[in-house]
């Protein structure tokens, strides 16, 4: 699981945000802050919130792992946390329930959709 620490590690410090809502990554941050309160070298890394500090990384990494090993609560947080990295990114799902006007609740559309509603230019 140290791999996977080391990508908690990266997320908490806005490396993920490309794969993850900033909302998340935030949330993951605050939490991490909150758990690390007392460990000042861990509050200062999670301050800078800098990705490409590989010391930073490895040092925000190894303070996980140590917490994880002494509390199996924070490690089922944690692995929690993990299963939000590896959620696909990119999609977009619209659903559509009671719709006025277009009806087509359920409905599940891919790709290009083209809707023409009441007669067009060119008809004209």
């Amino acid at each position: 699981m140290d791999l996977a620490f080391t990508e908690l590690a990266l997320a908490a410090l806005g490396g993920a945000s490309g794969s993850l809502s900033e909302a998340v990554v935030t949330d993951l941050w605050q939490r991490l802050r909150r758990r690390f309160s007392n460990d000042a070298q861990a509050v200062t890394v999670l301050s800078t919130r800098n990705s490409n500090d590989q010391a930073a990384v490895t040092l925000l990494s190894e303070a996980l792992r140590r917490e994880a090993a002494a509390d199996p609560a924070f490690r089922r947080e944690m692995q929690e946390w993990l299963s939000l990295l590896a959620q696909p990114t990119g999609t977009t799902i619209n659903t559509v329930r009671d719709s006025h006007g277009l009806n087509a609740p359920g409905a599940t559309f891919n790709g290009e959709v083209n809707m023409s509603f009441g007669e067009s230019e060119q008809a004209r």
